[in-house]
């Protein structure tokens, strides 16, 4: 489990870090190359910021749901093999990242602007990018295994 613990451990501390330089940056738009910006944007939804203008209680749903989504990926990778359990140590370190944001903020800090040619894609940060990844390798293995 050591690999799961680090890559946990990584992953959390790489968003938690990016998350406070952006809490620190006074601005709310920069623009760093022509296709990817830094913005500020508290998304209070799901995915993508579905669901962005709710009400208090989903927001407790939504805090209790990633929770016991976490301690489902904890006790997957206890039984896993020690390749799977890196993937799901990034989406339980992720996971946490995000979680602790809602915890403290009641929303999730996105600050990563991608688009091309005016055509947005939904602002993000460090724990989303792992959870998409991690879910990505996860996806491979189960499909390369039929």
């Amino acid at each position: 489990m050591l690999f799961f613990w680090l890559s946990a451990f990584l992953i959390y501390f790489l968003d938690r870090f990016t998350k406070v330089l952006i809490l620190k940056w006074e601005g709310t738009f920069y623009p760093l190359t022509s296709f990817l910006n830094l913005v500020k944007f508290w998304n209070k939804g799901i995915v993508f910021g579905l669901l962005n203008e709710t009400l208090v209680p989903l927001q407790f749903l939504l805090t209790i749901v990633n929770f016991v989504v976490l301690v489902v990926v904890y006790l997957w990778a206890k039984t896993s093999d020690p390749f799977t359990r890196i993937p799901l140590g990034i989406l339980l370190g992720a996971g946490l990242g995000n979680l602790t944001d809602r915890i403290l903020y009641s929303a999730v800090l996105d600050f990563i602007d991608f688009h091309i040619k005016g055509y947005h894609w939904p602002a993000f940060n460090v724990a989303d990018a792992g959870i998409t990844i991690s879910l990505i390798i996860l996806a491979i293995k189960l499909f390369r295994k039929n």
